[in-house]
């Protein structure tokens, strides 16, 4: 059995280990659509937008948008974040034809939802792109950027919550319909 988790509240001194910067975006407002940001074309073209403000994929002003990552011949560097680095976890699963999924295809992001047999290129990172999960078929592996996309039937402060942030060593991005 679960049990809700409080809040965290203000100390009013600062943390030196308060973890990662974390994004939140919202699901409402002119614009939104479906049940929840899964479901949500303009939550994944704001999810998109964030990333892309990350420059993530983006090396000398180019954005590279192939599935992988192949060296340049003219000795570019690459980018500080690819799109490997980026995973979205969901709770419970997202389908290709999903809201989220599809804004983040409009705005060029290459992005893949895990099948049963993808777990191997998932948690090697092989294939440059942003992986789409539930949360629970991924436990455990961790990327710089996580993009947590939550259910609007879930308890905020549940247990599926917390697991699936704490996957994040860079940046969170938390999706929610919380105000």
């Amino acid at each position: 059995m679960f049990h809700s988790i409080q809040p965290y509240s203000e100390r009013g001194v600062p943390d030196h280990t308060d973890g990662p910067p974390v994004k939140r975006l919202y699901h409402r407002g002119q614009g939104h659509s479906g049940d929840g940001p899964c479901d949500c074309v303009t939550c994944g073209r704001e999810v998109a937008s964030f990333l892309h403000s990350l420059r993530v994929g983006v090396t000398d002003g180019r954005t590279i948008t192939s599935t992988t990552l192949t060296p340049t011949s003219d000795g570019t560097t690459p980018p500080c974040l690819q799109w490997r680095d980026v995973l979205v976890l969901s709770w419970p699963n997202v389908s290709d034809n999903s809201g989220m999924v599809t804004g983040l295809q409009e705005a060029g992001i290459p992005v893949r939802v895990m099948k049963d047999d993808d777990i191997e290129d998932v948690s090697t990172a092989h294939s440059d792109v942003v992986w789409v999960a539930d949360g629970y078929r991924v436990c455990g592996l961790e990327r710089k950027v996580v993009v947590y996309v939550e259910d609007p039937e879930s308890d905020s402060f549940s247990f599926p919550r917390f697991t699936l942030i704490s996957r994040c060593t860079s940046q969170l991005v938390i999706v929610s319909s919380e105000h």
